[in-house]
Order: C-alpha cells, then structure tokens, then sequence
C-alpha cells in the first residue's frame, strides 16, 4: 500500500508538475541495436536487421518500467537506409505504446569518413489506469478523472560519423516538443520534452581475434544528464561481452553471442549502487536479433584472352567467388626457367617474388593478371616439393574501417590460395591468416607506405617447427 501510494503521488508530482522523469525508456544493451538510440544507423550494416529486446528495470519495485521494443532496419541501394520501431514503455500507471518509421542517408569521403544522417518521426499513445492507486487524497483529480488516454506525434534527428576505429553519434529524442492532454481538470496534461543522446567510441583490434571497444554515452535534457563509461571486449564475430559504469545507478553488466552471423542474443544486468539499492533486485534485459545479408550473385564461366603473353593452347577459367575475388586456373603453367629440385634459397627467392609482385584490383580481392607469372612459378615449386607447406598472410593499409580492412585481407589471402588451389596444390598444405591493418611494416602516412602495408606475405612452414 504504501509503495502504491508513492507511485501515484510521485506520478502525478512528475509527469503534470515541474519535475520530469524517465520520459525516454532506459537500456542496458543499446551497444547491440544502436538503431534505438539514433535513426541514423537505420541500414549502416548494409543487410536487414530484426531486434526484439525486454527490459524489466528496478525488479521488486512495483511500478517499475516495463519496455519492450521491436525494430527493423535495412540498406536501400548503396546510401538510403530504412527502418521501423514499436515500443510499448509502462512505468506505473502510464504506459506508452508508440511506432515510428525511419530514413537514412550516408556518404563517405574520400574513402574513409562514413557520414550518415537519420530522420524518424512517428505517434505515441499515452493510456493512464489509476484503478490500483491508492490516493492520500481522494479528491485527486487522477484518481477522480479515472482511465484516459491521449496521443501526439514524436520525431528524432540523428547524425552518426565513422572514420577507422572511431565512431561517435548524436540524435534528439521528440526533436519537436509535443503535448498530450488527457482531459484532466485544471491540469496541464503531459509534455515531452527534448532530449540529446551522444555516444562516442573507439575499437583497438588486438589481433585478428580480439578487440577491445571503449565508449562514452550520453543522454540528458536541458537540466540534467547522465553518463554511461563502458568497455567491451569481442571475440572474432562471435563473442561480445562488457562492464559499463553509469552515473547515479550502478554497474552494468552485458554478454551476447552470434550464431552464423544470423541470429544474435544477448543479455544485460544493471546493479544498482545508489538510490532505489536497497529495495531493488536490479534490472534484467534480454535481446535477441537476426540479420539477413543478400548474397552477392555469381557471375558465370567466362573466357579470357591474354593480351601480349603468347601461350598456346592455354584456357584460361575464371571462377568468381562473391563479386570481388577471381580465381584463374590456368591449364597449362609455362614457367621461364626449369626448377628440379629447388633448395631453400631458391625456395625463398620464389616466396618473395611471388609476394612482392602480387597486386590485386584496387579496393578489391581480385588479384592483377601481371601477378600471374610469379605465381605460377610458386604452383611449379609446390607441385615439384609435394611435402612442402606454406603459410599466406593478408595485411591492408589503414584506410577503411579496421572490419572493412580485416575483410578484405581475408578476402585477398584466400584469393591466393584459391589460385593456388584451382592449378594443382592441395589446400592442406596451405595456411591462411589475416591481419588487416594492424601489423603495418612502415608508416600510413604516405602513399608510398600504404602501399607496401597492402601485401600478401609468403613463408614456408619448416617441417621441423
């Protein structure tokens, strides 16, 4: 009874009063679906997006917020994004059931600054039950009015910007400040009120397996903010888990797991440290997702003809894998000097050749034709050696994001040893690894660096290690 009485007084002081309280529902997991935060990252991942997350906050506080939200979001082309959001919030008597749409537009500069713009707008209504309260004074005007209902349409402006490792946003909540009059005699009715959300951060990738993420968030109105400072740790593309600290609460606990890349779920603990501490269990969230990306269509076998290079008889087969990685399997293989038996010098004259001569297609895994000569002569070398292994590791310069770049070293070494492959030598004696950018072996700051820290470097496995 008394918690019943509380919440109908610290509503009605709060929500018609001068006070304003947690009119933009709270998450412990945003870093999972950051469309909620901002419309700007509506089609940022380039595939379609389904999240369903639930949040019971504050558990044992009767009252306490309930939030359940369903969004979808998707890219158009290559820049327009699109998304919708359904949220039902209900935090002692006031629940909010609310939908919105959303478009997004994004751009890049000069290969390396993603910008993205997002505009949402929607309607909320607004449905009020004092049936359950129990009112000091029963001539409140609550209680007296009974159960009403209002509505208002609601809009959010977001703006995002990438560039490498970091990544910072900004969005307004109720852009537009609106008003809900619930009939109540002699009360205002219910304003929402403009908030800012800011979240900034920044991924170190360890190696090609770990990264580390820091972050800052931010979300206030024009009299009050709250801090949010977080560190995630992920595991390749499948592992994510992290501790966050936020300001006037607690501890924030959160993990999730990727399956295949299509379906994701999570979880999120909030501890709380001040206030409400003592009489809370803490607040659960979970949130499950599923991504669907288009598969690249294939193109079929075509034939090539090899200008200036007079081989006879020779068919060239090029197999397309996705749309940015070419294999060639060259029938006949003509090599310009006759190999035997080679020995380890000449073992590693051919690796280094074959290595530092290799140049792909700019900003994609398809290797140059001009490379072929010194990779042919590598196929001769490992079909002559059967028993010789060797390892092939894909690097980038530091332009693109580091996930943009880890791909597409990934992408290039396999092209690689797909060629290698495709005229004669067992997979199995080829290692793979990539990198991206984050083993340079000189500056990125001039053209000529960049260029020598986009490679493929070759080493043979010694039988002995």
């Amino acid at each position: 009874m008394m918690r019943s009485t509380t919440i109908l007084a610290l509503f009605a002081s709060t929500f018609f009063g001068g006070i304003y309280a947690q009119q933009m529902p709270q998450s412990n997991v945003y870093g999972y679906n950051r469309f909620t935060m901002n419309p700007a990252y509506a089609g940022e991942q380039s595939c379609t997006e389904v999240f369903f997350s639930h949040l019971n906050q504050w558990v044992k506080v009767e009252g306490a917020p309930l939030t359940s939200h369903l969004t979808v979001n998707s890219r158009i082309g290559k820049a327009l994004g699109v998304g919708g959001n359904v949220m039902i919030d209900k935090i002692g008597m006031l629940q909010q059931s609310a939908f919105a749409g959303t478009l997004s537009y994004g751009f890049t500069i000069a290969r390396q600054h993603l910008v993205r713009f997002g505009l949402s707008a929607g309607y909320a209504q607004f449905r009020i039950n004092p049936q359950d309260a129990i009112a000091l004074d029963p001539a409140d005007n609550i209680v007296l009015g009974g159960n009403q209902s209002g509505g208002t349409v609601h809009s959010e402006v977001g703006f995002l910007y990438q560039f490498k490792g970091f990544e910072t946003s900004f969005s307004t909540k109720q852009t537009l400040q609106t008003f809900s009059n619930f009939g109540y005699t002699g009360l205002d009715g219910y304003a929402l009120r403009r908030h800012l959300i800011g979240l900034m951060s920044y991924r170190f990738n360890l190696n090609e397996q770990f990264a580390i993420k820091p972050s800052i968030l931010y979300k206030g109105i024009s009299n009050d903010a709250q801090f949010d400072f977080n560190a995630d740790v992920h595991y390749k593309n499948f592992l994510t888990g992290g501790l966050g600290y936020r300001m006037g609460v607690g501890l924030i606990a959160r993990a999730g797991v990727n399956i295949r890349d299509v379906f994701f779920v999570g979880y999120g603990y909030e501890m709380p440290m001040q206030n409400i501490a003592g009489y809370s269990a803490g607040s659960h969230e979970l949130i499950m997702g599923l991504k669907f990306c288009r598969k690249k269509k294939e193109r079929g076998v075509d034939s090539l003809i090899v200008e200036n290079q007079p081989i006879h008889d020779t068919i060239v087969e090029v197999q397309i894998v996705h749309d940015t990685l070419v294999v060639e399997k060259v029938d006949t293989v003509f090599i310009s000097t006759e190999i035997t038996d080679p020995g380890e010098d000449e073992l590693n004259r051919l690796l280094n050749l074959a290595s530092s001569n290799l140049e792909f297609v700019f900003d994609k895994a398809i290797i140059m034709r001009k490379s072929y000569p010194d990779l042919d002569n590598l196929v001769n070398m490992l079909l002559i050696k059967p028993d010789l292994r060797i390892r092939l590791e894909g690097h980038t310069d530091s332009n693109g994001s580091p996930e943009y770049n880890m791909t597409l070293s990934k992408n290039r070494v396999n092209a690689v040893k797909t060629y290698l492959v495709a005229n004669g030598v067992d997979a199995n004696r080829i290692e793979v690894g990539w990198f991206g950018e984050t083993k340079p072996i000189t500056s990125n700051g001039t053209a000529a660096g960049q260029a020598k820290n986009r490679r493929v470097e070759m080493h043979y496995i010694n039988p002995k290690e």
